[in-house]
């Protein structure tokens, strides 16, 4: 049983509570660390302690696995009252906030702290020049300005992104059209799904997406399965160019959730090896899948050679030419030039 399998079916064990089956063949002990380690890489080793738990694994694999959970747990508690001093300190100036991704989606899983995720992400509709200046006023806090769709700031160790607009504009250019109807359709079950879907395919485009955002994916489709109007979202889904993403992101799902989502799509629209090529990179990445450890000038030549290599995913993900794409990236960096040297 290869190691996707394996992953996968101890996540669907944590999120409906049936213990996972891994065949007759004992799984080495070795073998626990490399899926341990794949797991954190994944950010969904907290999630699938609910399932270690239950399994008999090595002892010393299984105690830090399930310590996890706990470090997941605190930080979460900690993002979440940071996030709420934000949203409070908002409602006092009658800004509205609207929460993307983060504890939002966390309420789909059977225990919200065991969704990991790293910054708190917060669109204030068209007041966000306003929202930043209260939070520059009544927090104290210094305003980064390097991204074209959010600034961001630093609160007590938590990266706070104020959003101008739910996704870069100028990058790619078929980004506009769909920000337009994003605005429309804000907040409501059919924009949940075309955000996280674009936020995926652009992260996805530009490096790697994980096991948790495949989590994330089925969660929210499947947590608001009759709320979205279908025939929109796929519209909406096929004039920005993602039917190609989204197809192999619902083959992904029904293979390994058992859970199909209402998207149609002609068989010829992927390859017979596409969801097995995304599956792979989404559970061991690839050298160009972090840009952390990329920084100064050596970063310039490393965007080069990962432009290269992930043109297969750009056109899962776009329907932009080439040679817009490059174009929009181009102007796009030079217009934040710190985005070209380092990560924003």
């Amino acid at each position: 049983m290869r190691d996707q399998e394996i992953l996968f079916r101890l996540i669907r064990s944590a999120l409906g509570g049936q213990q996972p089956y891994f065949g007759t063949t004992p799984i080495e002990a070795s073998r626990w660390w490399t899926l341990f380690r794949l797991a954190q890489r994944g950010r969904v080793a907290a999630l699938t302690s609910l399932a270690v738990a239950e399994i008999d694994i090595p002892r010393d694999v299984k105690i830090p696995w399930l310590a996890e959970r706990e470090k997941a747990a605190s930080w979460y508690r900690y993002q979440e009252e940071v996030q709420q001093e934000v949203v409070k300190v908002m409602e006092r100036r009658l800004i509205d906030t609207l929460v993307l991704k983060g504890t939002t989606l966390a309420q789909y899983y059977p225990q919200p702290e065991l969704r990991q995720f790293g910054d708190v992400d917060l669109y204030f509709y068209a007041r966000h020049d306003e929202a930043d200046d209260v939070a520059r006023r009544e927090l104290g806090v210094g305003i980064l300005d390097n991204s074209h769709h959010h600034t961001k700031y630093d609160l007590r160790g938590v990266t706070i992104e104020s959003h101008r607009d739910f996704l870069n504009r100028r990058y790619p250019r078929s980004n506009r059209a769909l920000e337009a109807t994003l605005k429309k359709m804000a907040p409501s079950a059919n924009f949940e799904v075309l955000y996280l879907l674009r936020h995926l395919g652009v992260h996805f485009a530009a490096g790697r997406i994980t096991l948790r955002d495949v989590t994330d994916f089925y969660l929210t489709c499947r947590t608001h399965h009759s709320d979205v109007n279908w025939p929109v979202v796929q519209d909406v889904i096929k004039r920005s160019g993602m039917l190609p993403f989204a197809a192999t992101l619902c083959t992904i799902i029904e293979r390994r959730f058992e859970y199909r989502i209402p998207i149609t799509f002609p068989v010829y629209i992927i390859g017979n090896d596409t969801a097995e090529r995304v599956e792979t990179d989404v559970v061991y990445g690839s050298h160009y899948s972090d840009d952390s450890h990329v920084d100064g000038m050596a970063r310039l030549p490393w965007k080069v050679r990962r432009w290269f290599a992930c043109r297969w995913k750009r056109r899962l993900v776009y329907s932009d030419s080439e040679a817009s794409l490059l174009f929009a990236s181009l102007t796009s960096h030079l217009a934040k030039p710190r985005s070209i040297l380092h990560k924003v």
